[in-house]
């Protein structure tokens, strides 16, 4: 009997042992950390009327690809170097897909955080799931000031925001037209997902401050073509034009504003104005004029062509995803949202989802390649969930946007939702 004993206690040793081995490789394939990799995703619109805002999935998934093969992978606070595998979906910036990509990531993949996912009603949209699952849904390109106030954070904390929120964004514009064009006839325009944010913001600002708003039109993505509301915007009689849609109907309204010469003062909100995806489209001659607030440094700006990250950018956009202009800004702010996940990484002291938050959530004078000098990411756990809230305001002059005034700084600023 005894050599069977033996027998059986081994048989048991190795299931015990194989269990052990199945469960741990379990947890850590649900973490989506390993001493060599980290697994990282993002969903993003690669098609559909937003498209324009593909490359900020295109351009971070090159930079991870610089950051595994140039530089070896990240070196995180725990000492550890780790390549990152990212893993990218297309979502058409629709709630439904964005939600259905946050579950494959999560349930199938096993990601260990996303970034860099566009479009407030996208994000709003996974918010929950990926709370829920307590997977870090950080630097999401979207300004939705319910992403990062005190409220908000307290019940999703695993849900941070890479942008100046609208309403802030919207409340400096208003400032500015108050200081530049004190009588002027203001026509706000707006689309259906994230421009509702910055209209109430606007529309609040522009009361406190005694400016006149004409007329308030908005559209949403599935309409064709916006040349109606641009007309009816037109024979209002506004000389100053605040337009917060995304880069197609920038270009839509352009065009028009072109063909029946109207030209007001022109301000497009940031996520709209960038210089490749919108301005060139539409045509420089046409764009020539535009203001907007912006926090990354303009290829097209010369001022930058000797500066280091710039050509960096530059130099590995070309080498991993030729297909993308630099001069595009969400080329630009993919790679910035990828840097930042680097900086954060960097800070992070265990491999742990918590402990990442735990540095994203205390960021303090972080400075990331491609800000602006003079801007850098600043929280303060839920007391400050917003990365940015510095912006300069600057005219495009038909190659690049020339700084106006000095940069504003809207730390520990922002409104309440």
């Amino acid at each position: 009997m005894l050599p069977c004993n033996r027998t059986l206690a081994r048989l048991l040793q190795t299931i015990f042992a194989s269990a052990s081995l199945l469960l741990g490789a379990s947890s850590q394939a649900e973490d989506g950390i390993t001493d060599t990799e980290i697994v990282w995703g993002s969903s993003v619109p690669l098609s559909g009327p937003n498209a324009g805002y593909g490359p900020i999935g295109r351009a971070q998934r090159a930079c991870f690809e610089y950051i595994n093969n140039d530089l070896g992978g990240v070196k995180m606070g725990d000492g550890k170097t780790r390549k990152i595998k990212n893993l990218m979906y297309d979502d058409a910036m629709e709630p439904a897909r964005a939600l259905q990509n946050a579950r494959r990531l999560i349930s199938q993949d096993h990601v260990f955080a996303i970034s860099g996912n566009a479009g407030t009603g996208a994000n709003l949209g996974a918010r929950p799931y990926y709370n829920q699952e307590k997977v870090p849904q950080v630097f999401v390109f979207s300004g939705g000031p319910m992403l990062g106030d005190k409220e908000n954070v307290e019940k999703f904390p695993w849900t941070m925001p890479a942008l100046l929120a609208y309403n802030t964004e919207a409340a400096l514009y208003a400032a500015f037209i108050k200081e530049k064009f004190p009588n002027a006839k203001v026509a706000l325009f707006n689309d259906d997902s994230g421009g509702p944010f910055f209209a109430k913001g606007f529309v609040k600002a522009a009361k406190d401050m005694g400016l006149n708003i004409v007329i308030h039109e908005e559209h949403t993505y599935s309409e064709p073509t916006i040349d109606a509301k641009i007309d009816r915007i037109a024979a209002s009689g506004a000389d100053v034009f605040v337009d917060a849609t995304t880069p197609k109907f920038v270009v839509q309204a352009l065009k028009r504003m072109a063909a029946i010469n109207w030209k007001p003062n022109h301000i497009i909100w940031g996520v709209g104005s960038s210089i490749g995806g919108a301005l060139q489209p539409a045509g420089t001659d046409v764009s020539k004029g535009i203001y907007s607030g912006i926090w990354l440094k303009d290829q097209a700006n010369p001022a930058f062509a000797n500066d280091a990250d710039m050509k960096l950018y530059v130099e590995q956009l070309k080498k991993y995803e030729s297909g993308l202009n630099p001069a595009d800004q969400n080329a630009a702010t993919g790679w910035f949202v990828c840097q930042a996940v680097k900086s954060v990484l960097e800070r992070t002291q265990k491999p742990t989802r918590e402990s990442f938050m735990q540095a994203a959530r205390s960021m303090k004078g972080q400075k990331v390649a491609l800000l602006l000098d003079g801007i850098t990411l600043n929280t303060d756990g839920s007391m400050d969930g917003y990365p940015i809230e510095s912006v300069q305001m600057a005219q495009f002059d038909g190659e690049k946007f020339v700084p106006v005034g000095a940069i504003i700084n809207f730390e520990g600023k922002t409104p309440a939702p």
